[in-house]
């Protein structure tokens, strides 16, 4: 009751303006104060003006009726904004008892404060929650939520060439320069979120760099699918996952970036469908199927008929083994993570000279690409041929000190030229193992690695030694000083600073920020 009766009041203010609005417009000399003392109005109420009440019994001029109107339209005016401020939180209060009972899993402060204080028709309120999230009051009601998000990769990067390196396989010969740079070499700007239903969600990644070929292009995005709390599906673009430190992202690596066995083997970004699932606590999986091994930047006209499927499996029977490699968790007992991953796809010739644009990520151990003219022999090209990769890692951590390792092999099979020759099949294989402790609880982790890769058109290594600042006790913000020693790698990206055939001591600074 106390509601309506307020509600009444505040109209007749409103209804009070408008004709003594109404008077002055037509010309009326004066204009009766309207009456504040109503029981429809709360016993406080503005002071009446003195002007106004004489001008009321017609003892002053039209001029001066005026200008009383007008104090009082004044008045009138502030006691709306005073009953404004008593009636609001009856209409929040409403608002929120009619919500009890339908706000499911609201967030912490979505019930008590930021919903019920904000407006009485308010659907989202916003919070940081690993990012700046809109957020629903209530999932049933309104089920739509986004989050943003932003990471930085900023790096410093020193290569000093050592000695000549060799042609390569084609004898072609190669330039491998020096470096001394700073650059940009991953920057994500993140959409997430769900729409129609909490099981339904959405991703978009947007990556930034000036090392890439593409200084701006959609990286990953997807929607997905919650069947059960142990199975989800999704369809995108996504990783194909084939092994544990190129699945882990590239936040979470030990030392400045993923090494170079990984990088040299890895699969990479394909759209396709997979399914990400646990058996129980302890046994996880991802399976997928998608274009090819590696098709981020190809479109339909330039992939063959050939869906590549991967598979990565792990189990951790001592409980939670968490992201990354690292114990910045400081677990008190010995976690275990042990798993294996297998790849295959298959890679046809295309019509023309041009070589297959999906078989061109494959190198030999020398860093030759597999489809260049005269890789395999004088004169020929690679054009068609199957590949199969299997992996086996393990990890382990304890109270801030942390082991992990992973073994590839890497079968190349009915490899075909443009003319219809054969070549023999190729069996590549190498790995890599790291250890890091913290010298500081959750603050300063020192590392070393290590990694191989051998085959028989040659092998390279690398060993290195860094050390990990949390600033803040926490992964989103990462400084790493790391100095690495290669021999002839055979790996090459842009991002992680391998150039095939390269040796020399490789300095990288880099600071990871993600929030």
């Amino acid at each position: 009751m106390k509601l309506l009766s307020i509600a009444a009041g505040r109209a007749g203010l409103w209804a009070g303006l408008l004709i003594a609005s109404a008077g002055l417009v037509c010309g009326q000399g004066t204009v009766n104060p309207i009456p504040l003392d109503t029981p429809t109005n709360p016993p406080r109420r503005a002071p009446v003006d003195d002007g106004a009440a004489a001008c009321s019994a017609g003892e002053c001029s039209a001029e001066e009726s005026l200008a009383a109107a007008l104090r009082r339209i004044e008045q009138l005016e502030r006691r709306v904004v005073e009953v404004e401020g008593e009636i609001a939180p009856l209409f929040i209060e409403a608002d929120r008892l009619n919500e009890v009972g339908r706000l499911d899993d609201p967030g912490p402060a979505c019930g008590s404060d930021l919903c019920v204080t904000a407006a009485p028709l308010a659907s989202h309120y916003v919070i940081y929650d690993r990012g700046w999230t809109l957020r629903p009051c209530s999932r049933q009601r309104i089920p739509f939520e986004l989050k943003l998000e932003l990471h930085h990769q900023f790096r410093f990067t020193q290569f000093g060439a050592r000695g000549e390196p060799d042609p390569d396989a084609a004898g072609n010969p190669r330039d491998i320069s020096d470096r001394n740079d700073f650059d940009i070499n991953r920057g994500r700007v993140v959409f997430s979120g769900y729409a129609f239903s909490p099981d339904l969600g959405y991703y978009l990644n947007i990556d930034y760099s000036t090392v890439a070929s593409s200084s701006i292009l959609p990286l990953l995005g997807w929607t997905s699918f919650r069947i059960s709390d142990r199975l989800s599906l999704y369809m995108g673009l996504g990783k194909v996952p084939g092994t544990w430190e190129w699945q882990q992202t590239s936040r979470y690596t030990l030392g400045v970036d993923r090494t170079m066995a990984t990088t040299f083997f890895r699969p990479s970004i394909s759209a396709g469908i997979w399914a990400n699932g646990s058996l129980n606590d302890s046994l996880h999986y991802t399976v997928f199927a998608g274009d090819g091994f590696n098709t981020l930047s190809l479109r339909a006209d330039a992939l063959d008929t050939n869906l590549a499927y991967s598979m990565l499996a792990w189990w951790e029977p001592l409980g939670d083994f968490g992201v990354g490699f690292s114990d910045l968790e400081h677990h008190d007992s010995f976690v275990l993570r042990l798993g294996h991953g297998l790849t295959q796809t298959q890679n046809e010739s295309v019509i023309g000279e041009v070589p297959n644009q999906e078989g061109t990520v494959f190198r030999l151990t020398d860093g030759t690409r597999l489809t260049e003219e005269g890789a395999l022999r004088p004169g020929e090209r690679v054009d068609e041929f199957d590949v199969w990769l299997y992996t086996v890692h393990a990890g382990l951590k304890r109270r801030g000190a942390s082991m992990s390792g992973e073994y590839y092999c890497r079968w190349l099979r009915n490899l075909r030229g443009a003319s219809g020759s054969e070549f023999q099949s190729l069996f590549d294989h190498g790995f890599y193992v790291q250890s890091g402790a913290f010298i500081v609880p959750k603050s300063v982790e020192v590392f070393a690695r290590g990694s191989y890769v051998t085959g028989k058109q040659g092998s390279g290594d690398e060993v290195s030694a860094g050390f990990n600042w949390y600033l803040f006790g926490q992964r989103n913000a990462r400084a790493t000083f790391e100095l690495a020693d290669l021999n002839d790698s055979p790996a090459q990206q842009s991002r992680t600073g391998y150039v095939a055939g390269g040796s020399g001591l490789l300095f990288r600074a880099q600071l990871w920020t993600f929030y």
